[in-house]
């Protein structure tokens, strides 16, 4: 873990010197961490200006335009969910969330479009644009031939009637230990009993409490399933109902 944490040290760095490749590296892997998700005046992304970043100093380079089209398409579920809330007690903000929201619904099917034109048939912004539509309930996105394997690590918490779903999906074991570990000693508060799912091709494949409340995980002793398929590319949602790459919060009144 060490070692993992002084490679992201050094992204940072290089990122910070005008690396736009360490940039977009440094951002995707923000995006796996709750920063900014739980913040009390409502979400922001961490990862979101180093990914602008890498797309400003190279507009060609189509994964960084992918992870930030991706990322948008997070951001605009998280918001719909949030105006959903609103609804039961509307604000004065409401209006000017809901416009917020349209533009980052456009700035995503722009950036996801110009890839597509680029390749008609990649895989992931193709996923992120399905995935945005499904948000207004445009059309269901059920992926019924998967093809990628991932694990998902999920929490509930409860206040009254009210449930908040902490999800991180991502492919990669030792980029979710380190997220893990991360999101315990920053948000231990915000983790109640941890469950970690793996699916190959859209199907289960084991499933693991990695604990019940807030003590640091002991990965020696956690069997975390091999992923022996093709790894979920980074942004791609996953085929479950609204459940995207990263880290995301859903509330659900």
């Amino acid at each position: 873990m060490t070692i993992f944490s002084e490679r992201v040290a050094a992204l940072r760095a290089a990122a910070q010197d005008g690396d736009a490749g360490a940039a977009r590296e440094y951002g995707r892997l923000l995006s796996l961490l709750p920063d900014g998700n739980l913040a009390e005046d409502g979400p922001f992304w961490a990862g979101e200006p180093w990914l602008r970043a890498a797309v400003t100093a190279h507009p060609h380079d189509t994964l960084a335009r992918t992870l930030l089209g991706s990322l948008l398409v997070t951001q605009t579920a998280a918001w719909r969910n949030l105006l959903d809330i609103v609804a039961v007690a509307p604000g004065a903000e409401e209006e000017e969330i809901e416009s917020a929201n349209t533009r980052r619904r456009e700035e995503a099917e722009e950036l996801l479009g110009d890839v597509l034109r680029e390749d008609p048939e990649a895989p992931t912004p193709k996923a992120c644009l399905a995935a945005l539509a499904e948000v207004f309930d445009e059309r269901d996105y059920p992926e019924s031939d998967f093809p990628y394997d991932y694990h998902l690590v999920r929490t509930e918490l409860w206040s009254g009637s009210v449930c908040t779903t902490f999800r991180l999906v991502v492919a990669d074991p030792e980029e979710l230990r380190w997220a893990c570990d991360y999101w315990l000693a920053n948000y231990d508060e915000f983790v109640g009993p941890l469950t970690l799912t793996s699916y190959s091709r859209g199907k289960e494949i084991g499933a693991v409490d990695l604990l019940d409340g807030s003590d640091a995980i002991d990965w020696e002793a956690v069997a975390v399933p091999p992923l022996t398929g093709v790894p979920l590319p980074p942004g791609h949602p996953a085929p479950q109902w609204r459940v995207y790459y990263g880290f995301t919060v859903e509330v659900s009144p």
